[in-house]
């Protein structure tokens, strides 16, 4: 005996989606907006970071015009926008020239000269004198050193 099963589920048809334009309009405005909003983010990072590059540059510059903390370049008042040229790179000649300024007043800001030891290295006294052995005292020809 064979049973045969004659129902069929039929699976109804879904409704159609009406397609409002009103609907997907938040959204894609929604993600403008964020995509605005994470642009705008990164722009100032970048901004803000271009701003730090650019005042190390200023002090490097400084720095290797003679001043012992790069960063007393900006005690006169001037910012890092006061060294840029028109295109933002920084100008050495007006750091070096705001530099030398700025030794004028302030003389103690001036990099210290390296301090040396004339008894190490190549500096000293010379040649240093020769200390008798006991080889020259048993020859006798020593003099008494003391």
């Amino acid at each position: 005996m064979t049973v045969t099963d004659d129902t069929t589920t039929e699976t109804p048809e879904a409704e159609p989606t009406t397609t409002d334009e009103a609907s997907p309009k938040p959204n894609r405005e929604a993600r403008y907006r964020t995509e605005r909003n994470a642009a705008r983010d990164e722009l100032a990072a970048a901004t803000a970071r271009i701003e730090r590059m650019q005042r190390a540059e200023v002090e490097r510059f400084a720095a290797e015009a003679g001043l012992s903390m790069g960063a007393d370049l900006f005690i006169n008042g001037n910012g890092v926008a006061d060294y840029l040229t028109d295109q933002g790179d920084v100008d050495a000649e007006r750091v070096a020239a705001d530099v030398a300024a700025v030794l004028a007043e302030r003389p103690g800001l001036r990099r210290n000269a390296p301090a040396i030891d004339p008894s190490m290295g190549l500096g000293g006294q010379g040649t240093p004198q020769r200390l008798p052995t006991m080889a020259d005292l048993l020859r006798g020809s020593t003099t008494q050193p003391y």
